[in-house]
């Protein structure tokens, strides 16, 4: 079906049919269908099929022309095609183009002159390799975006062109085509030589003297008004009096103590009035005083700015120290932050309007600077002192798990005495302080501990040593035979070791030791005993061995006493010491049966009480029999 010719139509019919060639192509490659784009232009459909992946091959492109064209077809018979499209043979010429998406130029092309009982077979093909293809691309469609790619209401005079601008504005139609175009051609490569010739050929046709004539008097209308709209030209000046009232008014404000609030307003007044007379131009007949007011008003400004640079550091140092306790370097950042607030005021000169202020607010931040010293010092004090509480404590337990000797725990106890002493100079109020109350309970529990120990090992030690050196003095009292000092030495000394306290570290040594002291003891004892029986021996021996009844004799010395009993004694003796077997023929004489019964007991009574072994000789000094008192008998060796 054909209609009417009109642009609408026209539009109405490219629209339809590029969307019948889309939907088409689309059906016959769901998965990757190119994007379609057509023109009419100069009585020729353009159609361009944009694709991701390029044909490579004559044969691929052949196929890629066939879909195109039989969508192109399909979209042709769907649609209702105005007869003006159509040539005097009813056919409709058509261009197709093959792109890849992303680059500029089409890399094929096919005409097709379409006639409504046509196939695919009738594409003509006009090359068959991709040189050829692209060469029958017109020279304009290498100019062509895929930007370019929209639909104009008009056809434009370019043939087989996908334009990529609009034609130019009228404002410039006045100028001669030739000048536009070459004008033009500076966008198009290699363009440029034959651009300028054709701009210099026709440069007499450009209205140059009129255009110059029109600037140069704009120019100078510019300039005179705005030389004659500047402030201060004619008259009194009002921005001068402005800016001096705006000054006044700001050494008013900074009079006495102003607040923050009044030194900013003040900043402000003062910006304003330079701002003001700054704006005066040199021309103006005020401009020689308005510079001096300048001059005056920036060295005021300089001068406040330091006033609220030194302002700005005090907040931030009063900021900073609220909600004590803080940290070492919290105050620090303080007292540099004040420090630095005094020398912003100290660089507002003394000829100043503002220096009694910047006098007085250095006075007030010194004496800040001041007290945040001393509490920095409070608080690296404190600090120090709970580093040396920590460093002492730890070497208190390190001190305590290896200690083998008194003198280790003695020199633990001392560590949680430095430990004990740093704590409790921390004083409240600073940061250490809190830490350090969380560590007073368990240090002051472990040093009482640690003394307790020290206490038990020293009692421990000491009575270990006067153990030891009661045992040396009863040696040396042996070796003397003063036993009766021996013995009180040896009691001394076991009385000392057993009082070493048990988990002390002399205890093992102590228990060790008790044994041979009891044994020294007794044996000390025992020679005391011998001793004092020696000092009585003489009359015991004469009782014993009377020399009127001449029964025995007697010797002796510290190892052992010497009796030789005379005949019939000896035999007496000798047979009631020896065995029942070997006694032979017993004598009958009943006297001296009784009297050698009586010498037996004398005999045994005598070594028992000088604890010395008693040897018995017959006259001969041969061998009868010995006692001795450890036996508590009589032996034949």
């Amino acid at each position: 079906m054909t209609s009417s010719f009109s642009f609408a139509a026209l539009d109405r019919f490219v629209a339809a049919l590029e969307h019948q060639i889309q939907a088409a192509i689309a059906d016959a490659s769901p998965n990757s269908p190119p994007t379609i784009r057509c023109r009419f232009q100069q009585k020729r459909l353009l159609v361009l099929s944009e694709e991701q992946v390029a044909a490579v091959t004559a044969a691929d492109r052949d196929e890629r022309f066939k879909a195109l064209a039989l969508a192109m077809g399909q979209g042709l018979e769907a649609a209702e095609i105005p007869d003006e499209v159509l040539d005097e043979n009813g056919e409709l010429s058509a261009r197709l183009y093959l792109r890849q998406l992303g680059t500029a130029s089409p890399y094929a092309a096919r005409t097709w002159n379409w006639q409504p009982a046509d196939t695919t077979a009738a594409i003509a093909d006009a090359t068959t390799d991709a040189e050829d293809a692209v060469a029958d691309v017109p020279p304009q469609v290498t100019e062509v975006t895929s930007s370019s790619l929209v639909l104009l209401s008009h056809p434009t005079d370019d043939e087989d062109v996908l334009p990529d601008a609009a034609a130019p504005t009228t404002a410039l139609s006045h100028y001669p085509v030739s000048v536009w175009q070459a004008i033009k051609g500076f966008t198009e490569p290699d363009g440029w030589r034959q651009s300028w010739q054709t701009v210099t050929a026709d440069w007499h046709d450009l209205p140059w003297r009129s255009v110059l004539g029109l600037a140069l008097a704009g120019v100078t209308v510019g300039a005179i008004a705005y030389g004659t709209t500047r402030p201060c030209m004619v008259g009194n000046c009002e921005q001068r009096q402005i800016a001096s009232d705006l000054s006044q008014e700001t050494l008013t404000d900074l009079a006495g103590t102003p607040t923050p609030d009044e030194v900013r307003r003040a900043h402000q007044d003062l910006q304003n009035a330079i701002r003001l007379v700054a704006a005066i131009p040199p021309w103006s007949s005020h401009y020689d005083a308005a510079q001096a007011e300048l001059l005056r008003y920036r060295t005021q400004l300089s001068d406040l700015e330091w006033i609220i640079a030194g302002q700005e550091s005090a907040t931030q140092a009063s900021e900073k120290s609220q909600n004590p306790p803080h940290p070492v370097p919290v105050w620090v950042e303080v007292h540099l932050l004040w420090q630095k607030a005094i020398n912003h005021l100290q660089r507002v000169p003394s000829d100043s309007y503002l220096a009694d202020f910047a006098n007085k607010k250095i006075t007030e931040y010194e004496a800040n600077y001041t007290t945040i010293g001393q509490r920095l010092s409070i608080e690296e004090a404190a600090e120090g002192n709970l580093n040396e509480a920590l460093e002492a404590g730890e070497l208190a337990v390190a001190q305590t798990e290896a200690a083998t000797t008194l003198n280790d725990w003695i020199v633990a106890q001392r560590e949680w005495n430095r430990a004990m002493q740093a704590i409790s100079k921390i004083p409240q109020g600073t940061l250490a302080y809190e830490e350090a109350r969380s560590l007073l309970a368990d240090y002051r529990r472990q040093s009482i501990q640690t003394r307790t120990r020290v206490t038990f090992e020293k009692s421990g030690e000491r009575a270990y040593q006067d153990a030891l050196a009661d045992a040396a003095q009863a040696q040396a009292a042996e070796r003397a035979n003063q036993w009766t000092q021996a013995v009180t030495f040896w009691s001394e000394a076991y009385a000392q070791m057993r009082q070493v306290p048990r988990n002390t570290l002399r205890y093992a040594d102590a228990q060790g030791l008790l044994s041979g002291y009891q044994t020294s003891l007794k044996q000390a004892q025992n020679k005391l005993k011998q001793a004092v029986a020696l000092q009585s021996i003489d009359e015991d021996l004469a009782t014993l061995c009377p020399i009127a009844e001449g029964i025995c004799t007697y010797s002796y010395s510290p190892q052992q006493v010497e009796l030789m009993l005379r005949s019939p004694y000896d035999s007496a003796i000798r047979q009631s010491t020896s065995p029942p077997s070997t006694q032979g023929r017993l004598n009958r004489n009943d006297s001296i049966i009784a009297e050698t019964h009586e010498l037996v007991q004398n005999i045994m009574q005598l070594g028992n009480q000088v604890q010395l072994p008693i040897v018995i000789y017959d006259d001969n000094r041969q061998f009868i029999a010995r006692y001795k008192p450890e036996y508590g008998g009589f032996v034949k060796n």
